[in-house]
């Protein structure tokens, strides 16, 4: 499949490539992929491309078609899986997946801290993440150019404008983390340990040419 007939986003985060690489997945074998706001599947065919299973959730119907239609044009006898639904909707109906690897990339922002504790509870009460998994999350920090906008909700949390139109957010929750809280709340929640921190800041082009500057940290580790 040739890059400019890929549906959607073309490569995977940049975090997630070096995540992967430098965990040495690719010299691993037999292990299953889980990613929560996988959007058309970019961050997930990497995996895939190396043999492994891999199982994406988004409640965008347009990216989970477009991930559809991606993955069974690299189709091999590896096993994929997408479902639209909501992602502790998923955890509810879902037990005993023992995910290898739980991938959260850009997702927290758009839920507030409770339902995110809610979806790490379940999961767990439903035996879906197994012992010494790996874990990879990104999320956007207070220094982000959002932080600010809309109603305030409390916790750094605020809900977007119904007319705001530099990015696609409208009426969108956006949660902003600290690195201490990102991490204690995943120290008592998932027993995270042995990870590793990265803050990414850089600017991009929005809407009518606006030059807006993203702050998001990434973490990845080891969870239960």
């Amino acid at each position: 499949m040739k890059i400019k007939d890929i549906k959607g986003l073309k490569y995977p985060d940049e975090y997630f490539i070096k995540y992967f690489f430098k965990n040495s997945f690719s010299s691993k074998e037999n292990l299953l992929f889980a990613e929560f706001g996988c959007g058309n599947g970019n961050n997930l065919t990497l995996a895939y491309e190396y043999g492994f299973e891999v199982l994406g959730v988004d409640i965008n119907e347009s990216a989970i078609e477009d991930a559809n239609y991606n993955f069974n044009k690299i189709k091999t006898d590896t096993k994929f899986e997408f479902y639209l639904c909501e992602m502790i909707d998923f955890a509810k109906e879902n037990k005993d997946l023992q995910i290898d690897v739980l991938l959260l990339p850009n997702v927290i922002n758009y839920i507030k801290k409770e339902q995110l504790l809610e979806f790490f509870n379940i999961m767990l009460l439903n035996n879906n993440i197994k012992k010494e998994a790996s874990f990879f999350i990104r999320c956007r920090e207070l220094k982000d150019f959002r932080f600010g906008i809309g109603e305030n909700l409390g916790e750094n949390t605020y809900l977007m404008p119904k007319d705001y139109d530099i990015t696609s957010e409208a009426s969108c929750i956006n949660k902003f983390y600290s690195e201490y809280e990102l991490i204690e709340m995943l120290k008592k929640s998932l027993n995270l340990k042995e990870y590793f921190v990265f803050h990414n800041e850089f600017q991009n082009l929005q809407k009518n040419n606006t030059l807006v500057f993203n702050a998001d940290i990434i973490l990845w580790g080891v969870i239960n």
